[in-house]
């Protein structure tokens, strides 16, 4: 028996530009995705400090910002500079001209 898969279409190429997140559903779990240089990366949505939505942040050297308070965490490990505030983050492929998300690839770094 075939393991069903654990990746999901979420975007395509160019629905995401260099410094931007969009809010993306991914098999119910809502999410921001972004563009960091030339890397896509997957995060939850709601910010830790106050629950600002993300998506409505940017992207800046490294780490998405949270609109609201500033607050940034890092697109590759979801880690924050606040002791103990930590994303969870997906993992994210190209295929194509598909972005895919893993929504079972969740982590959350110390």
């Amino acid at each position: 028996m075939r393991a069903m898969s654990t990746w999901h279409p979420a975007a395509r190429i160019g629905d995401v530009r260099p410094g931007d997140v969009i809010a993306v559903t991914v098999e119910g779990v809502s999410m921001v995705l972004g563009l960091d240089g030339d890397r896509y990366f997957a995060t939850q949505r709601q910010c830790l400090h106050r629950g600002g939505d993300l998506a409505d942040g940017i992207v800046a050297r490294g780490h998405v910002v949270c609109p609201h308070h500033g607050w940034r965490f890092s697109t590759l490990t979801g880690a924050s500079e606040h002791p103990n505030q930590c994303l969870v983050t997906y993992a994210v492929r190209v295929v194509g001209d598909q972005i895919e998300i893993d929504v079972n690839g969740k982590t959350r770094s110390p």
